[in-house]
């Protein structure tokens, strides 16, 4: 289903009888939003008709002349314009009596005068939030509503039609009695209450309308298509259709508590019974009818009227209106002929309009908001309440804590600060549009370099961890910013501010560098005098080349030998599997890691440098101190930096891809998957002798880049030994299948490394498909595999 496009701008009616009122609110709301304004109800009443699809929220007063602010609520019931425009209603009355009607008539939030512009601020986020939630929702369900309705009809469309076709009747049949049921139904709920039929009765009562004639499919043909009129023993085995139909529908044991099937049967064997009693086959009079038997009934006479037939011409619109409100057709219920009048004039859009439709999907819209909107709704004003104790929560638990804390609020450009933070700084807790002041905490320029780090963040890498000089009372002091960009749950999401801390580090004999200085370059002078000023900071640093995995030493103080391995600090006596100075060499780039070591908690921060044209990893090693972990803030941080770390030990360090243990512990029992590729390199052996181990990692790591470029995010790739990638896919046809495969041998095969240009690199891929368990496909993968090894750069599939 078609979607209508976001618009970018929000609209807020504002409705107050007080101009100054309106002005205050305008201004606080500022430029962020499209401002509508109101003086009394009946204005905003023909505000909201004008521009109902545009108004995304409405400010009301509830003391007004003429029409208050809770008449105004019970229109907006009535139209049902509560239903997608939330309501907050803003007043003096402080009274429990109020608040308790507002939300009765369905407003999501209520805010007492007098009020600071945070609060207007942060309620509207807050309701817009959810009500945004809601619409996603919405679509969401309308969407398989749709499809299941889509389908539903047209399976009983099909039936319909194929009694239609032994029957000699026109096609559009029974799409025509669907329509004018519908047209009927929904004339008929503007009218009266006293069927009390919701979109919901409407889409069954029109769906089912197709099988009224179901029971025709059991009369002799030569009856059904006799050009003339029939004698009166063919037409009483005609009238039999009715019971007939009936009886194929009560015969479905399992369907029976199915509300369309027993709808259903209510047409099939009553939609020839009149209202005056005088139809068929039980004699129904009046209200005994159902319903929908007598809409079904009124929209079949005046499609057969209006059609032509076997045994006769069709009749205009306005000879079948005449003969139907005349009575030649039997009697009707006077209500609906007041419905067939009132419609008349759209009855023939309406039949063009639904024949290119499986199904109206307007009515499925309002059988959805049906299902959905009085849920929703209600549970909006108490999910801003929840929002609400939620921060007088981490409030609480955060106000012992001798660290500034932060929150901005990017909607409203807003920063709150943590009630030490505030006192510290001798600042107000809220602070609007703080850039507009003079920031002396930090300094303009480290405040410039904090907000480009940060507006540089995406929702998968959303953490930042920068070292500033602040002005704190006490004098200048070192400071650590942690902080965290928050991003909206759209499909595309939005930055919607930051949550942060600010932790003083400092230490009286502390000497830090400069952070604009290149410190990945230089000589072996420089790079002692740098150690002596990191061992300051860290409780060890060491110098380490990755070739041979040894700990250089630079100082003589220190006892280090060339002999010592980088492993040995962590009593391990093998190659750390998450080797991080590994890692950072082939990224030329620093990347760091936890260690545990007895009951202590270590990070390893390990940079790239070249010393004199030699490439090493600088590490630097610091013991995590329980201040940095133990509060709530910085405990979430570390349960968070926790679960990466579990996720790491299934994850290859050098490629990011999964590892040999994730497939011998995990995925080689999966069942989902009907397809495996074993990818071996043809020449990795010849790259690495000839270019060195550094080139080989390289190599294996743009390859797995190359593989995960050409795959689903579904799909699971794992880097097994050396240079072979296993490859487990879900889900996917063996053309397909066959297709990625060579797709993958085609891309590695022209990849072009911007270290290496003259390095050539092709792969070998043997292929199964729909073979389980995996580690049988594993076996006949890799024979494949061999296989193709003959020819190189070769793909070999395996079907079923």
């Amino acid at each position: 289903m078609d979607r209508v496009e976001k618009r970018k701008t929000t609209t807020i009616l504002i409705v107050d009888d007080s101009e100054l009122n309106r002005v205050m609110l305008a201004a606080m709301l500022g430029e962020n939003y499209e401002i509508l304004e109101a003086s009394d109800g009946v204005e905003a009443l023909s505000v909201i008709q004008k521009y109902e699809t545009s108004i995304d929220l409405v400010l009301l007063d509830i003391v007004m002349p003429g029409m208050d602010g809770f008449e105004v609520l019970k229109v907006m019931n009535q139209k049902h314009w509560i239903d997608t425009i939330p309501v907050i209603m803003i007043s003096a009355e402080n009274d429990t009596s109020y608040m308790e009607k507002a939300y009765e008539l369905g407003a999501t939030d209520y805010i007492k005068r007098p009020y600071e512009s945070y609060i207007i601020h942060r309620r509207i986020t807050n309701t817009l939030m959810l009500y945004e939630k809601q619409k996603h929702l919405l679509n969401m369900v309308e969407e398989q509503i749709y499809e299941k309705e889509k389908n539903n009809s047209m399976m009983i469309n099909i039936l319909g039609h194929i009694v239609e076709f032994r029957n000699g009747e026109s096609g559009p049949h029974v799409h025509h009695v669907q329509t004018m049921t519908r047209l009927l139904l929904q004339c008929l709920m503007k009218k009266t209450n006293s069927y009390n039929l919701t979109d919901e009765d409407v889409l069954i009562i029109s769906t089912a309308s197709a099988l009224h004639d179901i029971g025709k499919i059991m009369i002799d043909e030569k009856i059904l298509n006799k050009p003339g009129k029939l004698t009166k023993e063919e037409f009483e085995i005609m009238k039999t259709h009715s019971m007939l139909g009936a009886s194929i529908l009560k015969e479905l044991p399992t369907y029976q508590k199915k509300t369309l099937v027993s709808v259903a049967y209510e047409i099939c064997r009553w939609h020839h019974e009149r209202y005056d009693g005088k139809g068929y086959p039980d004699g129904l009079k009046g209200e005994e009818i159902p319903i929908s038997a007598q809409v079904v009934a009124l929209a079949d006479v005046y499609d057969a009227l209006t059609s032509e037939r076997c045994y006769k011409k069709a009749f205009s619109k306005e000879k079948a209106m005449e003969m139907i409100l005349d009575g030649q057709c039997g009697a009707f219920n006077p209500l609906l002929l007041e419905c067939l009048k009132d419609i008349e004039d759209i009855i023939e859009v309406s039949l063009d309009i639904d024949a290119q439709m499986d199904v109206n999907p307007s009515l499925v819209t309002k059988v959805t908001e049906e299902l959905l909107d009085s849920r929703i709704v209600e549970k909006a004003s108490y999910s801003s309440w929840r929002l609400e104790k939620e921060q007088e929560k981490r409030k609480f638990f955060t106000a012992g804590l001798e660290e500034i804390q932060f929150e901005y609020d990017s909607a409203i450009e807003a920063v709150t600060l943590s009630e030490y933070g505030a006192k510290l700084l001798r600042l107000r807790e809220v602070i609007i549009k703080p850039e507009q002041g003079e920031e002396i905490f930090l300094g303009s320029e480290n405040i410039k370099t904090l907000t480009k780090a940060l507006h540089q963040t995406t929702p998968v890498n959303s953490e930042i961890r920068m070292k500033f000089l602040a002005n704190y009372p006490e004098g200048q002091r070192w400071c650590q910013v942690i902080a965290k960009s928050l991003w909206s749950r759209e499909e595309e999401p939005k930055y919607i501010g930051v949550l942060g801390r600010i932790i003083d580090i400092h230490e009286k004999d502390t000497i830090y560098f400069d952070n604009n200085k290149d410190i990945t370059k230089g000589t072996k002078a420089e790079l002692k005098e740098m150690v002596q000023q990191l061992e300051k900071v860290f409780d060890s640093v060491r110098l380490i080349d990755v070739e041979s995995y040894e700990v250089i030493p630079v100082r003589e103080k220190k006892s280090v030998y060339k002999s010592d391995k980088c492993y040995n600090i962590f009593g391990k006596k093998e190659t750390c599997k998450n080797c991080v100075s590994r890692k950072a060499t082939v990224k030329k780039d620093q990347c760091s890691k936890i260690e545990f070591i007895g009951e202590n908690i270590y990070e390893t921060i390990a940079k790239y440098i070249e010393i004199e044209g030699h490439p090493y990893v600088l590490e630097m090693i610091y013991k995590m101190r329980d201040e940095m972990i133990s509060d709530p803030l910085g405990r979430n941080d570390f349960i968070e930096g926790i679960k990466n770390y579990n996720q790491k030990f299934y994850r290859d360090v050098l490629t990011g891809v999964y590892n040999r243990r994730y497939y011998d512990e995990y995925a080689k029992n999966m069942t989902q998957m009907n397809a495996l590729a074993l990818i071996d390199g043809d020449n990795f052996g010849i790259i690495n002798e000839k270019y060195g181990h550094a080139a080989g990692n390289i190599v294996i790591y743009h390859i797995a880049k190359m593989i995960e470029n050409c795959i689903r995010c579904s799909d699971v790739l794992i880097r097994y030994e050396g240079d072979k990638f296993l490859l487990l896919m879900e889900n996917i046809s063996s053309q397909m299948f066959e297709m990625k495969l060579k797709r993958i041998a085609e891309a590695i095969n022209n990849m072009v490394l911007e270290e290496y240009p003259h390095i050539r690199f092709s792969v070998t891929i043997g292929g199964v498909h729909g073979v389980l368990p995996l580690e049988e496909a594993f076996k006949e993968a890799y024979q494949l595999m061999e296989q193709g090894k003959k020819e190189k750069n070769h793909v070999v599939m395996k079907r079923p």
